[in-house]
């Protein structure tokens, strides 16, 4: 397979996570990136800016990044800024996704497959519960995800996930 040639820096995917903590009905939680995640791994393709309130996440030839909340939530909504790899993205997979932890796992996917040149990105969703998925859908995107940012929510509460 050919190596993804993709300029340093490229690729940046901006968060801004407002959750809604269990704790108490509907309060609001507005996370600090420099108090309330840990960086797993790419360190050196995180930055994190406006008083920690923004979080940029990119990609280079040799790494992606990724970090995860240091509390946990039962319920709540993510947004993500994303702009996508444009050209050819084959084996490229760019995802966020909500995750528990312990025997039950429970887990809300959206990932978003690369293609080759000229085809249209899928879009790939998948939900799982106390360990089984099967949930699995995929979507054409109507839009080119690669010529700006856009906005890309979960929202997740008692009764339904969006």
């Amino acid at each position: 397979m050919e190596a993804l040639n993709i300029p340093s820096g490229y690729v940046h995917l901006i968060l801004m996570i407002v959750i809604i903590c269990s704790t108490a009905p509907y309060r609001a939680v507005h996370a600090n990136f420099y108090n309330d995640i840990d960086i797993t791994w790419g360190y050196s393709n995180v930055n994190i800016f406006d008083n920690g309130q923004e979080l940029e996440l990119s990609l280079n030839n040799a790494s992606g990044s990724a970090f995860q909340s240091k509390a946990q939530f039962l319920f709540g909504s993510v947004d993500m800024f994303m702009k996508l790899v444009p050209g050819n993205s084959a084996g490229t997979v760019t995802t966020f996704y909500l995750s528990s932890t312990g025997d039950r796992h429970d887990e809300i996917d959206i990932e978003f497959l690369g293609n080759v040149s000229g085809q249209p990105y899928i879009l790939h969703t998948n939900i799982y519960t106390n360990g089984s998925g099967n949930r699995e859908q995929e979507f054409n995107l109507w839009f080119d995800p690669t010529a700006d940012f856009h906005n890309y929510s979960i929202l997740w509460n008692p009764k339904q996930i969006v």
